[in-house]
């Protein structure tokens, strides 16, 4: 016989959706109106006092949609453009952006971060 055991509770509540500040999430930004997307990882972040700078890695891609930044973002192997960049979070909130991926950052990712 067999009971039936209540569900835990993070087995029932669902993962917390990333933010740009979120290591792993993938960010699309729209930097120049009209042209392509930059797609961005966040690796960190460092909090200052008046801003927020994040370290992230740029990918040498041009999606022209969001949509289509989430599906690059799904690839293992996207092309790197730049591999650590520091990046104001007011700079990149003054264009419209949105998190379009997210995964865990893997230890060659982690070495990136200073």
């Amino acid at each position: 016989m067999s009971a039936l055991l209540p569900a835990c509770s993070s087995d029932t509540s669902p993962e917390p959706e990333a933010v740009l500040e979120t290591p792993g999430a993938f960010t699309a930004v729209d930097e120049a109106p009209g042209g392509p997307l930059t797609l961005y990882r966040t690796l960190d972040t460092l909090t200052l006092p008046n801003d927020t700078i994040v370290f992230a890695t740029v990918y040498d891609v041009a999606p022209t949609t969001y949509e289509e930044a989430r599906e690059l973002a799904k690839d293992h192997a996207i092309p790197i453009r730049l591999e650590l960049q520091f990046l104001s979070r007011a700079a990149m909130s003054a264009h419209p952006l949105r998190v379009v991926w997210f995964r865990t950052l893997t230890d060659k990712e982690k070495e990136r971060i200073p």
